[in-house]
Order: C-alpha cells, then structure tokens, then sequence
C-alpha cells in the first residue's frame, strides 16, 4: 500500500521515472535504498533515478539519511517537520561515492532534469495559480508570448533549481535590462543563481547590485585596453564580479593588475591578472596606494639583490689595475686588450720544422 500523499501531493506531474523509483523505495520499505539497486530494479540510469527521488524528496515522501539511501517517509525514525526535510536535502547528496568528491558535479544543471510535459505544465497551472500568473509576467516583462519550449525551463526553475517565482521574474527582467532576452541566457543565469544560493528576494536584489557594479567597471577598463566590446564576456564578467565583490578592488587596482600583466606576458590575460589580484588580496592590499608602494618594495629588493651578486673588483698585485674577483691564478688586462684590438687583428706565422 502506497500513502495517499502519493497521489495527493505528485501524481499529477509524476513521468514514469518518478512513478517506478516511487515504487522501488517503497518495495524496499524496511530498510534504507541504495542509489544503485533502485537503478537496477528500475532499469534508469543512476543520474535519472536521483533526479526521480529528488521529485518525491521535494513532496515529503522519501526522506534522505546522511549514511544510507533514500527511505520511504513512514519508516524514518524521526520524520522531520517539512523545513527541517529541506534542509537535509540541502546537506545530503544522493550520489555514488565517486561523484561527490567534485564540488561541480554536484550543482544542478537543467540539460539533467526531466522536462515536464504540456500536461504537466497546464495541470500544474491549474493547482497554483502563481504559476498561471508567473508565466503571463514573464510575456510581460520579455514583451513576447512563450510556448512550451519556454515553458518547460522555467518551470524547472522553479521545481527543479528551487528558486521562487519572484526571482526567475528579477533575472529575466536583468536579462532585459543587459539586451539578452535569449532563454539560453536566461537559463544560465538561473542555474548560476541557484547553485550560488541566490535563492530570496533579498539576495537577489544584492546580487543584481554587485553585477551591476562590476559591469560599471568594464566600460572604463576596455577603454584601457582598446576593447570595442560592449560588455564582457560571461568568464569576463565573473572575473571582474570576483574582483569587486570578493576582493572589494576597484577600477585602479585592476587596472595595476592589468599592468603587471602586460609587462609579463606576451598576450591578453584574464587568467594571469586574477592571479595577480588574488596575490594581492591574500597580501592584505585594498587600495592602489598600497599596491604602489608593494611593487616599489619589491623592485627596490630586486635590485639590491642583483647588486649584491655581481663580481666585486679588487686591485691586481703588479699594475694595480682593476679586475674582477676569480680564481687566483687567472690573469686578465683589459688595457692591453683594447691596444691589441686598435693595432688590428693579430698574425701569426707558422712555426717552422726544423730540419
């Protein structure tokens, strides 16, 4: 027997992934599930079955354990109250053990979700009328009507990435506001967003601030370097996000990092100069005075250090003339170098044989 909530809370907008992992769980209801068997009794892929737990996760009918696999609901030991489920679900990955030692794999990215069918998306409509409302503000804001292909996505973003209505409207409104209303876009800011735990009104908001003060930034920085680009690049402009919010550096400490760069390589390099700004911040640097007076240290110590290894002189022992320190028996007379030069080059005659 499955429990109502089943088909309360998900039937709806259950695939058939979702509905034969639910079953997989619930054949194995006396002890926890491994991601791996629920796999090989379903027939999915493991990557498709966590997407599919994840969907019943969400819905309170499977609960996560940090040392063991999913479990159905009724048979925790302790289930907790639905805020203290998402915050488990938030700590506990279910993965095999060789995905979670990379921090990347364990973002979300839509390409891996399960796209909702029209069904789906008109019955989920139909339940929430914020959904309903959401879709017909995003046409608004973009200025265009959406279609299935639009749909589906942003849905996901909301199911699948977490993130509240609300924001999905603020990032396509900042789209719009930069000149890219393409979904690609729109998207990959979406995930960006909900893996950085840009996930509230309020962090959004904050967010949107400080993308907008490292985008200031660009203009006055590719008018020093003669780039004709209008905005940066999206690995640019993380760069530059990194640079003005993490590191709190401004437009006259990145363009010293710019110089650095400059007379150190042969080629343009966003690479080189967030090592430079890295050095920097991890120094204790904040402004460009500070900057300043570091490199005039370090180059005064440059020098130092090449003058004390250069030869020392000393006087030779017959004519006093100058000549550098080596080994005692070497003998060199620059004088009488010079001369020989001036009088041509020499000429040397062979020795004759004796008879």
């Amino acid at each position: 027997m499955l429990p109502t909530d089943a088909a309360d809370k998900g039937l709806k907008l259950a695939g058939a992934a979702q509905l034969k992992v639910l079953l997989a769980v619930y054949r194995n209801i006396g002890s926890p599930a491994e991601l791996d068997r629920i796999a090989a009794l379903t027939g999915l892929s493991e990557g498709d079955a966590r997407d599919a737990l994840e969907y019943w996760v969400g819905r309170g009918l499977i609960v996560r354990q940090s040392a063991q696999g999913p479990q159905p609901a009724e048979a925790a030991a302790a289930e907790p109250a639905p805020a203290e489920k998402k915050t488990a679900a938030q700590k506990t990955e279910i993965a095999p053990a060789a995905e979670n030692g990379s921090r990347a794999q364990e973002k979300k990215r839509l390409t891996q979700a399960i796209r909702p069918t029209t069904q789906q998306i008109n019955a989920r409509c139909e339940e929430d009328p914020e959904i309903r409302g959401f879709f017909q503000q995003i046409q608004k804001v973009l200025g265009r009507t959406i279609g299935y292909d639009s749909q589906a996505p942003l849905l996901l973003c909301i199911d699948y990435l977490g993130l509240p209505p609300p924001v999905v409207l603020m990032i396509c409104e900042y789209a719009k506001m930069n000149g890219k209303c393409g979904f690609s876009y729109i998207l990959s800011l979406a995930e960006d967003w909900a893996n950085e735990g840009v996930d509230t009104v309020e962090t959004a908001n904050a967010h949107i601030a400080a993308l907008e003060s490292a985008a200031a930034i660009w203009k006055p920085f590719a008018a020093r370097i003669g780039s004709a680009n209008p905005a940066p690049s999206k690995k640019q402009g993380e760069y530059l996000f990194k640079w003005s919010t993490s590191f709190g550096f401004g437009l006259d400490e990145i363009l010293l990092a710019y110089d650095e760069m400059a007379d150190h390589t042969a080629s343009f390099s966003f690479a080189y100069m967030d090592k430079v700004l890295s050095n920097w911040h991890a120094a204790g640097l904040k402004t460009a005075a500070q900057i300043k007076r570091y490199l005039q240290k370090k180059a005064e110590e440059r020098e130092a250090n090449a003058g004390a290894a250069a030869p020392v002189p000393r006087k030779s022992a017959a004519g006093g003339k100058d000549k550098p320190a080596g080994r005692a028996t070497a003998s060199y007379d620059i004088a009488a170098a010079e001369n020989a030069a001036a009088q041509g080059a020499p000429v040397y005659e062979r020795k004759k044989k004796k008879k």
